[in-house]
């Protein structure tokens, strides 16, 4: 093999283990991503895991022993779903970069697309179901 080839060699097996780093990377900062949200009035904080489960709620204030229950559940699922909306648009950020043209990494990471549609449509013979 000429000393071309090896460097080309070289140079597409650093561009590779590069762009594997930076996936690696990015999977790792969404597995641990949290997000937190603060109520508009400081009623109430969530955070929520990567997948969005809620792994805090706090009362920052004492704002929310003048109201009533059912208004601060209220203000406690809305919180939770803007936490849970701020974590999708996190993921889907960190992740765009590495889906293929015509892929929305917010619809995605928020449940919008079949992904077993994705890949029989996109790979032959794909077994619904069993990823290769």
């Amino acid at each position: 093999m000429s000393s071309q080839h090896e460097q080309m060699l070289e140079d597409a097996m650093a561009a590779y283990q590069h762009q594997r780093d930076h996936f690696d990377q990015a999977r790792q900062d969404v597995e641990t991503a949290t997000s937190t949200v603060t109520s508009a009035r400081r009623e109430v904080t969530a955070t929520v895991g990567r997948t969005g489960e809620l792994t805090e709620l706090s009362f920052p204030t004492s704002a929310y022993k003048r109201m009533a229950p059912a208004e601060l559940a209220s203000v406690i699922v809305q919180t939770i779903s803007a936490a849970r909306q701020k974590s999708v648009a996190a993921a889907a950020e960190l992740m765009a970069p590495m889906l293929p043209p015509g892929i929305s990494a917010q619809d995605l990471m928020s449940g919008k697309v079949d992904v077993n549609a994705l890949f029989s449509a996109r790979v032959p013979g794909f077994d619904e179901g069993n990823l290769p």
